[in-house]
């Protein structure tokens, strides 16, 4: 029998996914906590950020902006709805039908600027300035690689 242990360890220290997932978690938490006075996790913030960010798009341009599977961004967007802080209005379906933006739902962005922009400096200092910037870089060209990477075994559209 072969000795795994330095196959796990390898990809604990090796494997992008592995770590991204670690670090998108640790994030995810870190945004949580501070979005949490407004009453909007991370994911939410970021689906508004994308709703707002964009004229009118439709969910199924939301989900490929996103990289995620347009059901489960449905379930959310919904959710977003039923808070009244988005509205669907115009054709049927993912692909027609346009999100928009609620007075409600820019009011909450105006006051969640503020939020953003001070969690974003303490990650900045904790991380520091120039390896946050490295960062994010770093993670955008991972994301294109992987799409290359997928294509190219001939997967398909990575989900």
């Amino acid at each position: 029998m072969t000795d795994t242990s330095d196959f796990y360890r390898r990809v604990e220290t090796e494997c992008p996914a592995f770590q991204a997932r670690v670090a998108a978690r640790a994030l995810t938490r870190y945004y949580n906590a501070c979005f949490r006075p407004l009453g909007i996790t991370a994911e939410q913030f970021s689906l508004l950020v994308g709703i707002g960010g964009s004229h009118e798009p439709t969910l199924a341009e939301l989900a490929a902006r996103a990289g995620v599977d347009a059901t489960t961004l449905s379930r959310s967007v919904k959710s977003l709805e039923r808070n009244n802080l988005v509205h669907s209005h115009g054709g049927r379906g993912r692909a027609g039908k346009r999100l928009a933006l609620t007075d409600k739902g820019l009011q909450l962005m105006a006051k969640s600027m503020a939020t953003w922009e001070d969690a974003r400096v303490r990650l900045a200092e904790a991380l520091g300035e120039e390896t946050s910037h490295v960062a994010g870089s770093v993670m955008s060209q991972l994301a294109v690689a992987a799409q290359t990477a997928t294509s190219a075994a001939g997967f398909g559209v990575a989900e």
